[in-house]
């Protein structure tokens, strides 16, 4: 009775075997696809060490996935800007023509961009875009991955204001417009001011009104002034 009990069973898992190896499906057997990897939602928070170097722009980055197993060689692809009508100005994105995917040995790889950094102003949710691949474009040379992943939200906001302002004795009350003259006129960021610095900014302002300019306005739209 027992060998037949087990002859049984042998014929089950022979048969359970034997369907699913006619019914497996390959993980994955379609063309090289291309995603962005991570939250669909990307935030650079610009800050004051942004603004005060010569260069007009700030560096960031996204990291990229791989759909399916690893490449078997290089293969470019590449990425565009598209409106985000949620925010109420476009973020001026400097992008490389095409983007070179190296790292054969793994399915992530992290690509650089340039940010043009853009006028303080008030709010913190005002300049936004898409950040999408380039499907249509020819040098690009994947098929389309996930729909979820194919674009991830810029958000390019910014906070200049330094931990300890209110140690800077004789800069008076913080408004971000204030602080952005401070740095144009030392080209140093508030960790880095020294006390003669004051009398420098103050001869630098009234210099500056002097010319014809207009005032420069706090957050509550009153004029800046330095203690």
């Amino acid at each position: 009775m027992k060998r037949i009990i087990y002859f049984v069973l042998a014929i089950l898992v022979c048969g359970i075997y034997v369907g699913c190896s006619e019914n497996e499906i390959d993980l994955y057997d379609q063309t090289p696809r291309i995603n962005f990897y991570g939250s669909t939602t990307h935030v650079r928070t610009l800050v004051d060490t942004d603004y005060v170097k010569k260069e007009p722009y700030a560096v960031d980055s996204f990291e990229v996935r791989i759909q399916g197993d690893f490449l078997k060689e290089n293969r470019d692809f590449c990425v565009k800007v598209t409106p985000n009508s949620d925010y109420r100005n476009p973020v001026d994105v400097i992008l490389e023509d095409k983007y070179t995917y190296t790292k054969l040995d793994t399915v992530y790889q992290v690509f650089y961009y340039k940010i043009n950094r853009p006028k303080v102003e008030s709010g913190r949710n005002v300049y936004g875009c898409y950040l999408e691949f380039d499907l249509d474009n020819p040098l690009h040379q994947f098929d389309k991955g996930l729909v979820e992943k194919n674009q991830v939200v810029l958000n390019v906001r910014w906070e200049l204001k330094p931990a300890e302002w209110s140690d800077y004795v004789g800069f008076g009350s913080y408004s971000d417009n204030k602080y952005m003259f401070i740095m144009d006129v030392c080209q140093r960021v508030g960790d880095d001011l020294e006390d003669e610095d004051i009398d420098v900014i103050k001869q630098a302002y009234r210099e500056y009104k002097e010319a014809g300019n207009p005032p420069i306005l706090g957050e509550e739209g009153d004029e800046i002034e330095y203690e």
